[in-house]
């Protein structure tokens, strides 16, 4: 599970910094408050990539992280990657509404005893930002903006003791390639690997 990402406040590669500021135009013309830096958590609205409905150029827009599950009520952050072309809410975005969450890191937790979890930030091992890899449909209550749910895969053998999944990770060069509807969907997942390394923190 991915409950957490992180954007730096401020972001030294600038492919990812004009990305932001796409978004923040584009959320200002919506008049949606947007985060640009710091942890973004579930209901937060925050910079999505994705292909624009025009000619399928890549963009990056306001979206909001979850939506609310239409029969069970819960709150659906992230999805298994390898359940979700078997959930009917997904039937319309698995080729058509792929995108990219970009991140500095993310967040897991690992138990250590029932009162007591360590918390670890994942970068990538080279410092690139991250990219993770989601769903997205065209609803919110709030402002209209399309939702977005992160897909979680096993975890790498190198961090599997400390958190069993992690986000699908994909390589900004890519990225034309995940987002495209021609590419096969879990062909391409399961062929992804981007080395990420632990650092540890205490919630």
């Amino acid at each position: 599970m991915c409950g957490r990402y992180k954007l730096e406040d401020k972001i030294d590669e600038e492919r990812l910094a004009e990305q932001v500021r796409q978004a923040i135009r584009i959320a200002a013309k919506l008049d949606a408050k947007m985060k640009t830096w710091g942890d973004i958590r579930p209901t937060d609205i925050a910079p999505v990539i994705a292909p624009s409905s025009r000619d399928r150029s890549l963009g990056s827009f306001p979206m909001q992280w979850g939506f609310t599950h239409p029969k069970r009520g819960m709150l659906v952050f992230n999805t298994r990657m390898e359940t979700a072309q078997e959930r009917e809410m997904f039937a319309g975005s698995i080729n058509d509404r792929r995108c990219l969450v970009p991140a500095s890191l993310y967040y897991e937790w690992k138990k250590i005893d029932p009162r007591r979890k360590e918390r670890y930030a994942f970068r990538a091992e080279d410092g690139a930002p991250l990219y993770m890899a989601g769903l997205y449909i065209r609803t919110s209550d709030q402002h209209r903006l399309p939702c977005f749910t992160i897909l979680t895969q096993d975890a790498e053998k190198t961090i599997r003791d400390l958190h069993p999944r992690m986000p699908v990770l994909v390589p900004y060069s890519r990225a034309e390639e995940w987002l495209s509807p021609d590419t096969d969907f879990l062909g391409m997942i399961q062929n992804l690997r981007v080395p990420v390394a632990p650092e540890l923190s205490i919630q």
